[in-house]
């Protein structure tokens, strides 16, 4: 993110950059007076699909959307015309009920049509050229409007729509003065921004960050690309690239094969999560349908978008559900802190009950929140102690991958063997000691199929990097000079025997520069990226749309749309937690000079802000008699209040509590502690400043902070709160 920052300012300085940023608080100098192409527009929390919508309306209403882009109805199709992505926007949607493939794409088989062996998801267009359907990769321009029926076999009708129709119901459900009434936007602003950025061609982007981590944080993430499929700017220079284009590193690299576990165990079984997952698919379900019940609701929200979460797990694990976790392994994270509704006090009792949690072992550099709760504290190194082979984020168009390497010996206990205890010295140890495959002398596969040992980080990361030296056109050795100048074969000597003669002066060569990189702007052909993303940017989502709300049994939309904030049966927050009574939302923000750690590691950087804020509109302020740094509570309508100073500004959106994260620890060196004799003193001042305290969901049968109700994502801005003097 520091990166991609420096990147704005020197464009915005050059000239040849504007953007707009909207959210609640004006934080972190993206926006200031020196800055003439920038602004920012305040929104209330949770009303940016609201926002989006408008804009999609706005474009679809003008007839500002790129025809030529949206009718491809493949990416051949697109490329043909000069664009380098594609969209389903003219593939046609089942839409009779009486269907059985109900809201699914329709398919080739629905016609009747042959399929090939090797084919699958043949999805139909209405072809421009012809007037009739046909599949959707043997037409070059499709239908982007075309709403109606088509034959079925043996003659029968089916009702259909393409995707962008079914977006553009949802978009013209609401005027734009409507959604500008919602969002707080003002309707001219809306539209002269709707203008702007349809007035770039393809050299134009749509990202979002906190704005995501809302109970309808879903429809955001999918309006950012509707609206750069709006105008064709995915995969195009100026508008939005792939990230993490790596060369292979720690997988089945040229050298190395270092994601085969050889004779090992395929993984199965339930993510704990309960995401990614659809409850029809689970035996709660199937079981109460063989006895005859209504299988709604389940026990605790299913969600069946999305990824493995920790957001979601820390839930699961304290209503151990969908099973108990009888062991818990904690790495390199502070989910107390970091999960909304985590800090609670019945959370923490909870995550605390062996009842709950048998054995609870956490690996960690520091004594956070969430590691002073276990059994056992397994010590582990910081990033100048360790290795990594780190990704490139969206800064970079080419392929890159960052490499870490031990600058100092390691602070942690040093075994017998002479390795460092870590992370990864403890699971390489376990492994061995109950017999998991993949570790230990015959581990790891080479390009010859040789079985080489694991025993050691080192084992793993140095060939990760042999991986990268030898990956497309392998590195060049290094000169003998340097590896002399840095004194590099004495850094590298433990090590020896990892790599052979060949392959050293290639992996030197990387570890000399900090990684292997493209050169810049090897990332583009033209205006095309390299990297491209090649598969559909989907306006309707079938798996979205064929998904149920686990609680209430009924479909999610398929498209996006504006949704309200609400609670897990679909209950809104604003029904439930009346605005007359609570308000005020909330919405987090990340300081210029904080983060959980730095909060506790520099004291310069407490010096600058001893401690964080509670945000407030200057008019919301007045209203309440408030003036900056008087004390004030702030009470969330499920319980948790907290009190800290107030700071009145202008540039907090209207209704909103702004507050400052990675402040308010309770651990985190807050609080002393004694290990085998060796005593390490409180630092009061770490724990000054407070934590937002997030609402847990009331229509939950347990213990279970506010969530996204598809994909399970965080509620970690919104809610409903009263504010008042302390």
């Amino acid at each position: 993110m520091q990166t991609i920052a420096r990147q704005i300012k020197l464009g915005v300085k050059e000239g040849n950059l504007k953007y707009s940023v909207i959210d609640p608080i004006l934080a972190g100098g993206a926006v200031t007076p020196l800055y003439e192409n920038s602004e920012w527009v305040p929104i209330k929390p949770t009303t940016d699909n609201a926002f989006g919508m408008a804009l999609i309306r706005w474009i679809i209403e003008n007839r500002k959307y790129n025809n030529d882009f949206l009718s491809s109805p493949n990416y051949e199709a697109s490329v043909s015309k000069g664009f380098n992505s594609w969209t389903n926007a003219t593939h046609l949607v089942i839409e009779d009920q009486k269907h059985p493939n109900y809201k699914k794409m329709l398919r080739a088989e629905d016609l009747g049509l042959e399929v090939g062996k090797e084919e699958k998801d043949i999805f139909i267009v209405i072809d421009n050229a012809r007037k009739e359907y046909a599949r959707f990769d043997k037409a070059t321009t499709a239908d982007l409007l075309y709403e109606g029926k088509v034959k079925g076999p043996n003659g029968k009708e089916i009702q259909v729509r393409t995707s962008f129709a079914i977006l553009k119901e949802s978009a013209f459900r609401y005027e734009i003065h409507e959604y500008s009434r919602v969002c707080g936007i003002p309707e001219d602003k809306i539209e002269e921004i709707a203008k702007e950025f349809t007035s770039h061609g393809t050299k134009v982007a749509a990202d979002g960050m906190g704005s995501t981590a809302t109970a309808n944080g879903s429809d955001i993430t999918m309006i950012h690309y509707i609206l750069m499929a709006m105008v064709g700017s995915i995969n195009k220079k100026g508008g939005a690239i792939t990230r993490r284009n790596s060369y292979k590193s720690t997988s089945a690299g040229p050298r190395y094969q270092l994601n085969v576990i050889p004779d090992g165990p395929k993984a199965s079984g339930m993510r704990i999560s309960r995401t990614g997952v659809r409850y029809e698919d689970t035996t709660e379900y199937k079981e109460k349908v063989a006895k005859g019940k209504n299988p709604y609701p389940s026990k605790m929200p299913w969600h069946p978008i999305g990824s493995a979460s920790d957001n979601q797990g820390l839930f699961s694990i304290i209503n151990k559900y969908p099973y108990q976790a009888k062991i818990v392994l904690n790495w390199m994270a502070n989910p107390l802190l970091a999960v909304p509704a985590g800090a609670r006090k019945e959370v923490i009792e909870a995550l605390k009950s062996v009842d709950n949690v048998p054995l609870f072992i956490s690996c960690d550099a520091y004594m956070g929140e969430m590691t002073a709760l276990a059994d056992y504290i397994i010590p582990d190194t910081t990033p100048y102690e360790s290795w990594g082979l780190a990704n490139i984020e969206g800064n970079f168009s080419g392929k890159g991958v960052t490499v870490r390497w031990p600058i100092v010996e390691p602070a942690t206990p040093k075994l017998e063997d002479g390795r460092h205890i870590s992370f990864e010295t403890y699971v390489i140890d376990v492994a061995k000691k109950i017999g998991l495959p993949g570790f230990g002398d015959k581990a790891i596969l080479d390009m010859n199929d040789n079985l080489l040992p694991l025993n050691s980080r080192e084992d793993y990361f140095i060939r990760g990097i042999a991986n990268m030296a030898y990956d497309e056109e392998p590195v060049a050795d290094i000169p003998q000079e340097e590896i002399e100048m840095q004194d590099l074969e004495n850094a590298v000597k433990d090590w020896a025997d990892i790599l052979t003669n060949e392959e050293w002066p290639k992996v030197l060569n990387i570890m000399a520069r900090g990684g292997r990189f493209e050169d810049h702007g090897a990332g583009f052909e033209g205006d095309n990226h390299k990297y491209a993303y090649k598969g559909s940017v989907d306006l309707y989502i079938e798996k979205f749309a064929t998904s149920r709300n686990s609680l209430t049994g009924e479909y999610y939309n398929g498209v996006a749309a504006w949704s309200p904030e609400s609670f897990s049966d679909g209950s809104l927050v604003n029904d439930v937690f009346p605005e007359t009574e609570w308000p005020f939302k909330a919405a987090n923000c990340k300081p210029k000079f904080r983060s959980i750690s730095m909060l506790a590691n520099s004291s310069s950087l407490r010096d600058l802000s001893k401690h964080n804020y509670i945000e407030l509109n200057t008019e919301d302020a007045k209203a309440l008699g408030i003036s900056t740094m008087d004390k004030v509570k702030v009470i969330p309508a499920t319980g948790g209040e907290f009190i800290g100073h107030a700071l009145v500004r202008p540039g907090i959106a209207k209704g909103t509590i702004g507050i400052a994260f990675g402040y308010g620890h309770w651990e985190y060196g807050t609080k002393g502690y004694n290990i085998e004799g060796k005593v390490q003193e409180s630092n009061e001042f770490i724990g000054t400043g407070v934590h937002l305290m997030n609402l847990i969901d009331p229509k939950v049968n347990g213990l279970f902070g506010i969530s996204e109700s598809s994909t399970g994502g965080p509620g970690r801005n919104g809610g409903a709160y009263k504010v008042e003097k302390a």
